[in-house]
C-alpha cells in the first residue's frame, strides 16, 4: 500500500511539474506605496519599469483614471514546481478626489471573473481551454499614518472582503521606527475589528489541523498587517549570492531579513505554503457564496415567488398520475398534468431562460465597456502620434530654415 501511494505521489508531482500551478494576485494601493517595487522583489526580476510608475508632480489634475495592468510571470520553486503567476496591478488607485469609479472598476473585474465561471458551468458543452481568471489573493497596501485606517482604506476593504482574500500590507516599513511600526499595526488591527472587515487571517481548525499547521498560521496571524520592504537593487553577498537590499548613506537593509521586514514570510506564504489554501478558500468559500447569492437573487427577481403547491392538486391528487404499463422505458406513459400546473412549470423554465439572458446581457455590456475603453485609448494614442509627427515636421522645417539662412549668409559673404 505504501508503494502505491508513493508512486501516485510521484505521478501527481510529475503532472504538476508539467502543467504548473496557476495563481492570480491583485495588488491595490495608492501611488507611492511601493507596489511596483514590491512586484519586482516578489518575482526576483524586473517585471515593472518603476521609472514609468512615478507620478508627475507637475500634473495638478484632480481626476486620474485607474487602469488595470496585468503581468504574467513564470516562477519555479526549489523542488522544480512551476507557478504561473498573474499579477494585476492598479496604477491610478486613490489618486483622485472621488474614487468611486476606481472602486467600481476593481469590483467589476473580480465579479466578472466569477460570472465567467458561472457562465461556463451553465454550458452544456464546456470549453476545455477555458482559463480561470479568478483573483485568489488581493494585497492591499496601507499608508501608515499613525492614526489607523483612512476612510478610503475602510471603504474599499469592506467592499472587497466578501469577494476576495484580502491581506493588508504596510509597505516601505523601513521609513518607520520599530515603535512606530508596532503602533501602526496595532491601530490598523483595531480598525479592522471595529469596522468588522473580514480579512484573510490564515484560518485553521483545532479539531482537524495538525499542530504544525496551527502554529504556522498563528505566527502568520500575529504579523498581520505584514510590514514589507522592497527593492530593485541587488548586491553580491558574502556567499556570492545576489541579495536585494535598500541602500542608504548609513548602510543597507536586506529586504529578506525577517528581523527587518516581513517580506520573505509573506512571499513564502503566497507562493509556497498557503498558495493552495488561498485557491481552495476562493473556490469553496468565496465563489460558492457568490454563486449562491447570484442564483438566489435571480430566482427572487425572475420567479416572482411562483407557488407550485397548487390547491387543486392538494384536493385531488389523482389529477397528477404516473401510469407505468411495463418495465420498458420506451413504454413509460405519463398522463398529462392539469393546465395550471403545466403553465406554472412552463413559467419556471421561462424565468430561468430570462435569467440566463439577463446575465448574458450584463456580460455583453461589460465587454462593450472594455471595448470602448480600449478604443478610446487607441484614439488617444493615435492623437499623441499625430502630435508627435507634427512636432517632428515643425522641427524639420526649422532645421531647413536654419540651413537656408546659413547658405544665404555664406552667399552674402562671398560677394
Amino acid at each position: 500500500m505504501v508503494a502505491v501511494i508513493g508512486s501516485s505521489s510521484k505521478l501527481r508531482k510529475k503532472k504538476t511539474l508539467k502543467k504548473g500551478i496557476q495563481f492570480t494576485l491583485m495588488i491595490v494601493g495608492q501611488s507611492g506605496t511601493g507596489r511596483s517595487t514590491f512586484i519586482n522583489s516578489l518575482c526576483g526580476q524586473q517585471v515593472v519599469d518603476t521609472s514609468t510608475t512615478i507620478p508627475d508632480p507637475s500634473d495638478s489634475s484632480s481626476e486620474k483614471e485607474l487602469t488595470l495592468r496585468t503581468e504574467n510571470v513564470e516562477l519555479e520553486d526549489n523542488e522544480g514546481v512551476k507557478v504561473s503567476l498573474s499579477i494585476i496591478d492598479t496604477p491610478g488607485f486613490g489618486d483622485s478626489i472621488d474614487n468611486e469609479s476606481s472602486f467600481s472598476i476593481i469590483i467589476d473585474y473580480i465579479r466578472h471573473q466569477y460570472d465567467e465561471i458561472l457562465l461556463e458551468e451553465s454550458r452544456i458543452r464546456r470549453n476545455p481551454r477555458f482559463k480561470d481568471g479568478r483573483v485568489h489573493c488581493l494585497l492591499y497596501f496601507i499608508v501608515p499614518t499613525g492614526h489607523g485606517l483612512r476612510e478610503i482604506d475602510v471603504e474599499i476593504m469592506k467592499r472587497l472582503s466578501g469577494l476576495v482574500n484580502v491581506i493588508p500590507v504596510i509597505s516601505k516599513a523601513d521609513s518607520l521606527t520599530k515603535s512606530e511600526l508596532t503602533l501602526n499595526k496595532k491601530l490598523i488591527m483595531e480598525d479592522l475589528k471595529h469596522y468588522n472587515i473580514p480579512i484573510y487571517n490564515f484560518p485553521y481548525d483545532l479539531d482537524y489541523d495538525d499542530e504544525e499547521t496551527i502554529d504556522a498560521n498563528t505566527a502568520l496571524r500575529a504579523l498581520i498587517p505584514f510590514a514589507v520592504v522592497g527593492s530593485n537593487d541587488e548586491i553580491t553577498g558574502p556567499d556570492g549570492d545576489l541579495i536585494r537590499v535598500r541602500q542608504y548613506p548609513w548602510g543597507t537593509i536586506d529586504i529578506e531579513d525577517p528581523d527587518q521586514s516581513d517580506f520573505i514570510t509573506l512571499r513564502s506564504a503566497l507562493l509556497i505554503s498557503h498558495l493552495q489554501d488561498l485557491k481552495e478558500h476562493t473556490q469553496e468559500i468565496l465563489y460558492e457564496k457568490y454563486r449562491t447569492d447570484a442564483l438566489s437573487d435571480k430566482d427572487k427577481k425572475n420567479n416572482s415567488t411562483i407557488d407550485l403547491s397548487y390547491p387543486d392538486l392538494k384536493s385531488n391528487p389523482s389529477k397528477l398520475s404516473f401510469n407505468i404499463n411495463n418495465q420498458s422505458s420506451n413504454n413509460l406513459n405519463l398522463s398529462p398534468i392539469n393546465d395550471s400546473a403545466a403553465s406554472a412549470i412552463s413559467d419556471v423554465y421561462a424565468s430561468k431562460e430570462e435569467a440566463v439572458r439577463l446575465e448574458q446581457e450584463r456580460l455583453n455590456l461589460l465587454e462593450e465597456k472594455f471595448k470602448q475603453d480600449l478604443l478610446r485609448r487607441k484614439q488617444e494614442l493615435l492623437e499623441k502620434e499625430r502630435e508627435l509627427r507634427e512636432m517632428e515636421e515643425r522641427l524639420e522645417r526649422a532645421q531647413h530654415f536654419k540651413t537656408d539662412q546659413k547658405d544665404l549668409t555664406a552667399e552674402n559673404f562671398s560677394f
